[in-house]
């Protein structure tokens, strides 16, 4: 409530082009009070809120910011259902809720990112037009946050943000502009703690860095991989089989003792990419292999409990946690899969016994 008294004392003084001396002197109190009730360090003295509020032309509840708790309060239940949503998929869900959220509370920047997150973040045809209509409007967002917004988290988060919005719009040359201004992997946040924390502490955060260079990895290998063949139309289908073969390798020597938790499915979508390029290069052998893991590592992320702690060395102090995971989508791994197999490049083996019984686990 300091802080909301500071803030709204202070506007109220701009206003009436008042300086901090001047307030003081017709409080009858000093300068340097003002100065540490705008800046929220104390409150005025109780017997003043009444002169102060009457003086500005405002009540006492809206001097103290009454408002601002009760909306602060309201939006915080407001998120509170978009992670819930986001957990669970529901981001169409998301959307009707944020966008009368940010008419409501417009200067709520915490909700306005989120909104302007979700947006982008919808399961749409990502080459359609409603797409990029949608990301003209996030960019407006986060463009606006950046400009006005002083949380540096969220200032991080959008300008993060900001390079995906651009390349959904179009504007590819704006999205590499954006990227250059975001921190490089050794000035990164986690880099620095590590060199910053100690004892137990440091060994957690070391972990979570671990699991968090294993997404980068992740990511940067699918990308290798080229599985269009669009970037690298030279690329031979064994290539491709051999980086995702090292995709799992990478995880196996992370999670040695088979505990992926939040990464089953990454490692299902790696034996899944296998097995399609071993199709199409013959290898019956392979790819019947490589869809039998794919539906059982699907089926292990669809089965993981809300919470399962971490047992290999690497991770060892971390726990899966169902509540901070994030999907936009709501079908299941499963399903993902199932769907994935009518894929006409697996007719040569359409009619084995192992693939219909790859089929039939995974219509549980």
């Amino acid at each position: 409530m300091t802080l909301y008294i500071g803030e709204n004392l202070k506007k109220q003084r701009k206003l009436r082009e008042l300086t901090q001396e001047q307030l003081a002197d017709i409080l009858g109190v000093s300068f340097q009070a003002v100065s540490k009730w705008e800046r929220g360090e104390v409150y005025p003295d109780i017997e003043l809120l009444p002169t102060i509020a009457e003086y500005f032309g405002i009540t006492t509840d809206e001097l103290m910011g009454m408002k601002e708790i009760r909306d602060s309060s309201e939006a915080d239940k407001i998120l509170d259902t978009v992670r819930e949503n986001s957990r669970a998929g529901k981001i169409e869900d998301n959307l009707k809720i944020l966008e009368e959220a940010v008419k409501r509370y417009p200067n709520n920047f915490r909700l306005l990112a989120e909104y302007a997150s979700n947006l982008t973040f919808v399961n749409w045809d990502r080459e359609g037009e409603p797409y990029r209509q949608n990301n003209l409007k996030a960019i407006a967002i986060a463009e606006r946050i950046l400009a006005e917004c002083t949380d540096p988290v969220i200032r991080e988060w959008m300008q993060g943000e900001l390079c995906r919005f651009y390349e959904g719009s179009g504007q590819h040359d704006k999205a590499i502009e954006a990227a250059d201004k975001l921190s490089s992997l050794c000035n990164s946040r986690e880099i620095t703690k590590m060199h910053l924390l100690k004892g137990d502490e440091l060994m957690k955060f070391a972990q979570e860095v671990v699991t968090a260079l294993v997404s980068v990895m992740y990511s940067a290998l699918f990308y290798l991989s080229d599985p269009d063949g669009k970037n690298a139309p030279q690329m031979t289908h064994e290539q491709r089989i051999e980086i995702q073969q090292k995709v799992i390798a990478l995880y196996n020597v992370v999670f040695d003792k088979g505990d992926y938790n939040f990464y089953f499915h990454d490692v299902s979508h790696a034996y899944s990419s296998i097995a399609a390029k071993a199709a199409l290069l013959g290898d019956r052998e392979l790819a019947l292999d490589s869809l039998e893991k794919a539906a059982e590592f699907a089926a292990a992320d669809d089965d993981l409990p809300d919470k399962k702690p971490y047992t290999s060395l690497l991770v060892n102090r971390l726990e899966y946690n169902k509540e901070n995971g994030i999907k936009n989508f709501t079908f299941t791994y499963r399903e993902e899969l199932l769907k994935n197999l009518s894929w006409d490049g697996y007719d040569g083996i359409r009619d084995d016994p192992r693939f219909k019984a790859v089929e039939d686990s995974l219509k549980i």
